[in-house]
């Protein structure tokens, strides 16, 4: 997906930092912490379905929620009482404040959740590219402003999102968990992996770092920052 019209390389702007949410940024599927929680009959089915690909990411979680019969605020307050931020992710975000460094969340999860988490922790400045909800009287419209014709699957493309990054000059930094990481952890500078992105890295010999917390991507932009400081040699 990288642009090569003209030839033209954009000016050098620094790091990046392009996280996943459900089970990266957050400790916790989010989504299938209010699905347990809240979830009407049939969603745990809806759920195998997507596990043995009857159906898409996208069609499961639109399926699923439409069986919640709470509202948006409900669904709000239990991820704040009960969701938790993967440790690290507040240090980086204090860390990519001062240096001015862009942080952003992309994600195919739901964005009422995504903000509630970043609200609780005081951190609403994050970029958030999730998936769109209205909450009616007829259930929720989903909306995905983040879509690419050439995606594999249906619903926001987190290629789109790093490429946007990309056109701006940044160096993509990507932390992420799931099969939708997959292919942006390909366009990436550095990967921070975990379950099956790490998996997957590891048996394409493809390189990552584990992650378990944010303390290595902080490293990481460290060493970035140090880099381009680096006096060229004469």
């Amino acid at each position: 997906m990288r642009s090569t019209a003209g030839n033209c390389k954009p000016p050098e702007a620094g790091p990046a930092v392009i996280c996943d949410f459900d089970d990266t940024t957050a400790l916790e599927n989010v989504a299938e912490l209010l699905l347990k929680e809240f979830g009407g009959q049939g969603w745990e089915d809806i759920r195998r379905r997507n596990s043995t690909g009857a159906i898409s990411l996208k069609e499961y979680q639109e399926l699923a929620f439409q069986t919640v019969t709470v509202g948006r605020e409900a669904m709000k307050d239990l991820v704040k009482e009960r969701a938790t931020l993967r440790p690290g992710f507040k240090a980086l975000y204090e860390r990519c404040r001062r240096s001015n460094i862009p942080l952003a969340i992309a994600s195919m999860g739901l964005d009422f959740y995504v903000q509630a988490l970043l609200e609780r922790e005081g951190m609403e400045s994050i970029s958030c590219y999730a998936v769109d909800t209205e909450f009616t009287g007829a259930g929720i419209n989903f909306t995905y402003r983040y879509t690419w014709s050439g995606c594999w699957q249906p619903g926001n493309c987190k290629c789109l999102v790093l490429e946007r990054y990309r056109r701006r000059g940044h160096k993509i930094l990507f932390a992420g968990d799931g099969k939708t990481d997959i292919c942006p952890a390909e366009k990436a500078d550095a990967v921070f992996a975990l379950r099956f992105l790490e998996e997957s890295r590891r048996e394409k010999g493809q390189p990552y770092v584990p992650l378990t917390d944010f303390s290595k991507v902080i490293e990481s932009l460290d060493a970035f920052e140090n880099a381009g400081r680096e006096e060229p040699r004469r």
